[in-house]
């Protein structure tokens, strides 16, 4: 197997974000750059890497629910920090662009997910800057158990309001 140039993974109470660390550890790719995405609003991780501190948000105010934790582990915060900001690179993009990539990736693979693993979607489907230079970028899909044409359309129902 090719070594990636890059993991793209969704972020919530950093458990998910661990095991891609832990597992690029693993088999020797330490060294290949993981872009953290959440969404604004259940952007926990993003806000403790700025601070350098745990923060705690007040409410999780995203649509990606399932992504949402009101505060990050101590122990994938200092992981991020012991790696710094080239190998951990913290992505926070709206709930629109979350849905958007949903909406793109239903019509392009016929699979649902949910905003939570929109927002990793979304890093590519907007060709976010945090990708720049980067190829063989590897996109964790996870999500979809509870998703329903009828939920996405709910949804971009509250985008484009």
């Amino acid at each position: 197997m090719a070594k990636p140039g890059c993991v793209v993974a969704s972020v919530g109470g950093g458990g998910l974000l661990m095991g891609v660390l832990s597992g690029l550890a693993d088999v020797g790719w330490a060294d290949v750059p993981v872009v953290a995405v959440e969404t604004h609003g259940a952007d926990a991780l993003a806000q403790s890497l700025a601070a350098g501190e745990l923060v705690t948000l007040p409410a999780i105010t995203s649509v990606a629910k399932s992504l949402g934790a009101d505060c990050t582990t101590e122990r994938i915060l200092r992981k991020c920090q012991d790696l710094g900001p080239d190998l951990v690179r913290p992505l926070v993009v709206s709930d629109a662009a979350a849905v958007r990539a949903c909406l793109a990736f239903a019509d392009d693979h016929r699979v649902l997910v949910e905003p939570a693993c929109g927002a990793a979607l979304a890093a590519v489907y907007d060709r976010a800057e945090a990708l720049e230079g980067l190829d063989d970028v590897v996109v964790e899909v996870c999500g979809g158990g509870i998703v329903t044409p009828a939920l996405l359309d709910q949804y971009k129902a509250l985008i484009d309001a």
